[in-house]
């Protein structure tokens, strides 16, 4: 794994974040996940895995391509508006599947959106059969360190329905991690030896 996953490692927040994403996972009963961004791809930095919905393996540090993916979007969308253009401009936006945008205009639209209304839906972009909804994870000073989704198959659920059930607990969970975080790292500096 690379440096930047160290680093995640190192401020504990996979385990950090794992308490409420199975908690989440048992109430939607789906899979739900956290990653980070690293350069034009997210790392699976968490996972707590239900019903097999996709063809390839996930695990904690598997990549995928930031565009395709509901938390990558959530990760493209916090971006300054520079980095953002030298992402747009470097990056090769391939057709994954039928549904996949691949056009850096419409990209940047939908990230627009998505900065906006503060959450991600991405519709079988990455994978057939594979829908997410992601919502970002701030820190203290409300900057945005990952992202948490979940996940299902489009054959269980509409993209209303994801909506409909899976938004409010997923930004519930988001909030609680942040509230962990906020608590973890007051504890550090309540320390002596911090």
């Amino acid at each position: 794994l690379d440096l930047g996953y160290a680093y995640i490692s190192s401020c504990k927040l996979p385990d950090l974040v794992q308490p409420d994403m199975e908690a989440l996972s048992e109430r939607c009963n789906e899979s739900v996940s956290a990653s980070v961004l690293d350069g034009h791809e997210i790392v699976y930095i968490a996972r707590v895995p239900t019903k097999r919905i996709m063809t390839v393996t996930i695990s904690v540090g598997t990549r995928f391509p930031a565009y395709a993916t509901s938390m990558g979007r959530v990760l493209l969308a916090a971006q300054s508006d520079e980095r953002l253009d030298d992402y747009l401009e470097s990056a090769s936006l391939r057709g994954l599947t039928g549904h996949t945008i691949t056009s850096a205009t419409a990209l940047r639209r939908e990230l627009r959106k998505i900065r906006s209304q503060g959450w991600a839906l991405v519709d079988q972009e990455l994978e057939e059969g594979l829908r997410s909804i992601a919502a970002p994870i701030r820190d203290a000073d409300g900057q945005v360190i990952a992202a948490v989704n979940v996940s299902t198959h489009a054959g269980r659920r509409t993209l209303n329905s994801i909506v409909e059930e899976l938004l409010q607990p997923l930004l519930a969970t988001a909030r609680r991690i942040e509230l962990d975080l906020a608590r973890s790292r007051a504890s550090v500096r309540a320390r002596p030896d911090a």
